[in-house]
């Protein structure tokens, strides 16, 4: 069998392991997920980049747009994006093969495929149980890699090749900046590698006018949103993501990197340390007014300054069932490093990477951008385990060379044989956590599955009782997806106070659940719509009046008046 042809059969493999994950996946949606799902119905719709009903700067545009085209074409939004996913994942492992070619030849490219394909952390599409597991590869993880490391090999193509690397090397390069804000650190590591290349090899004043045309569509590729970065935020910018500690002060802080650095404290105590408390006041906080969020991360208001948090009485927060946040702090930056990298590598598969690198050696120049872009951002802002995917499939790339290396010491009778043999066992080994997640999730009963079926559920109630045009707000997107209605992000703020902002925002309901945090104390079912009304915010205590009900929700009216919230 030829090495091409070997390779697209591990393509179709790996698509094939990807698909039927997603089959167990079910009804269940990640919240990022959603966000995208939402902003791909408003592209389509016509509507604009928008989310929460505000033009949104936080979120990369690149997948919604995708998605957006895709479903244009008659497929419903959530399996456009899962396809988009499960396309993106199994391609990623040609671009690894090709760098992994350059270093050590047709096997070790192979093999890199493989492992690559088999890695756990590039196919987290299933629910998992809380504090077991992390789904890291949801949203745009799987275009933003892909499009990395074609990149990185075109970028090494372009070096000794023709013009149309270094446009395929600009193109790959823009691209993964509108997938992911990582991009931009990339596309920057990547362009100075290759002005260190030329310079080191002398190359002449043609290859730098190759070089500037790469650069010069990099630059065309990512305008369109630059500039709508300009128009919606009033300044340049890379992007108008901001960190949950600046939004919750309204401070505008002296340098992008010192505000990073202070959201970071406030996600890093969320993510690590099991205090949710600061990030959820932050992001999902009302302004003064009561009337909008405060944070810039569900939109911009074009007509008003930056509206500043109020101390806003917060919600009780019950135990959510989709929260994996670990209970106990590691202890430094290097305990966070090391569980971040425990996330997304295997303690085995690293060790048996650094081997590779060490054995390698000077084979790591083009690995250098795409560590970069991992490692960077998560030193700027702080350690998240989906920013660190990029070592992945790097990992799986050395730790291929540690196996072909470990495979070429045995006896020679069996060296025939014995680089097959290990790259399989070292793939089923890999392949084997997603192998029982799949076990777990296929009869649809994971804890995760059972409330992300309700959540449909409720959301197919409302489509079935709520005119098209009428807004639908919850904490979790994915109620709103399912009901096919306008979406308002639920605030993390009092009852009277959410009941105020709806109004304001004219929701026709209000999602309460008791599997994310609420301001209702003792709520009568799983789920509960509050039908809000029309009117002013008013002061006063609230009550509900009984509208319907069944074993999974409650549906009650806002009634004005004396008493106790509910």
């Amino acid at each position: 069998m030829s090495s091409r042809r070997a390779l697209w059969l591990v393509v179709l493999a790996a698509l094939a392991v990807r698909l039927v994950l997603l089959v167990a996946r079910g009804d269940y949606i990640v919240y990022d997920e959603g966000y995208y799902l939402l902003l791909a119905r408003s592209l389509r719709a016509g509507h604009g980049f928008a989310l929460n009903g505000l033009p949104h700067v936080a979120l990369s545009p690149l997948q919604p747009v995708l998605v957006a085209l895709v479903s244009a074409t008659g497929f419903p939004d959530l399996w456009a994006s899962r396809l988009l996913a499960v396309m993106c994942g199994s391609l990623l492992v040609l671009p690894v093969a090709d760098l992994a070619r350059r270093c050590g030849g047709t096997s070790l490219a192979l093999a890199a495929a493989v492992l690559t394909a088999a890695s756990p952390a590039l196919m987290s599409f299933v629910p998992f149980f809380p504090g077991q597991s992390w789904n890291l590869y949801f949203g745009s993880e799987p275009l933003f890699l892909v499009l990395a490391f074609g990149a990185a090999a075109a970028a090494a193509r372009a070096v000794d090749g023709g013009w149309r690397w270094w446009v395929a090397t600009g193109l790959l390069a823009g691209g993964a900046y509108l997938a992911r804000i990582e991009g931009a650190v990339l596309g920057a590591a990547l362009f100075v590698t290759l002005a260190a290349v030329l310079i080191a090899r002398r190359r002449g004043a043609s290859a730098w006018r190759r070089f500037a045309l790469a650069a010069v569509t990099a630059l065309a590729v990512t305008a369109p949103y630059l500039g709508y970065l300009r128009v919606t935020l009033g300044r340049w910018a890379l992007s108008g993501r901001v960190q949950a500690a600046a939004a919750a002060s309204g401070a505008e802080l002296p340098s992008a990197v010192q505000g990073a650095r202070t959201g970071g404290q406030v996600l890093e105590a969320f993510v690590w340390q099991g205090q949710p408390d600061a990030f959820l006041q932050a992001l999902y906080g009302l302004d003064a007014s009561g009337e909008r969020m405060a944070s810039q991360y569900w939109g911009v208001r074009r007509d008003t300054a930056p509206a500043r948090a109020s101390p806003a009485t917060s919600p009780a927060r019950p135990d959510s069932a989709s929260s994996a946040a670990p209970a106990a702090a590691p202890r430094g930056t290097l305990g966070i490093w090391g569980r971040g990298l425990a996330a997304v590598l295997p303690w085995w598969l690293a060790v048996l990477a650094l081997a590779g690198v060490a054995i390698a050696r000077g084979g790591t120049l083009w690995a250098a951008p795409l560590a970069v872009c991992a490692v960077l951002p998560s030193m700027l802002a702080y350690v998240e385990p989906r920013s660190l995917l990029p070592l992945a499939p790097l990992a799986a790339a050395y730790a291929a060379i540690a196996v072909l290396w470990i495979a070429a010491k045995v006896p020679l009778r069996w060296r025939r044989y014995a680089p097959h043999a290990l790259v399989a066992a070292t793939a089923v080994v890999l392949v084997e956590p997603a192998a029982r997640d799949l076990a777990r999730a296929w009869p649809q009963t994971t804890p995760l599955q059972q409330v992300a079926s309700a959540r449909r559920a409720v959301g197919e109630y409302l489509a079935g009782h709520l005119p098209p045009d009428s807004i639908v707000m919850s904490w979790h997107p994915a109620v709103a997806i399912w009901a096919s209605r306008p979406w308002r992000v639920l605030p993390y703020a009092s009852f009277e106070r959410t009941v105020g902002y709806a109004r304001a925002q004219h929701a026709a309901a209000i999602v309460f659940s008791r599997f994310e945090p609420s301001p209702i104390r003792q709520p009568p079912r799983a789920f509960t719509i509050v039908l809000p009304g029309e009117g002013a915010a008013s002061g006063a205590s609230v009550q509900l009046q009984p509208v319907d009900e069944t074993p999974l929700l409650f549906v009650g009216r806002v009634a004005g008046g004396p008493g106790a919230a509910p």
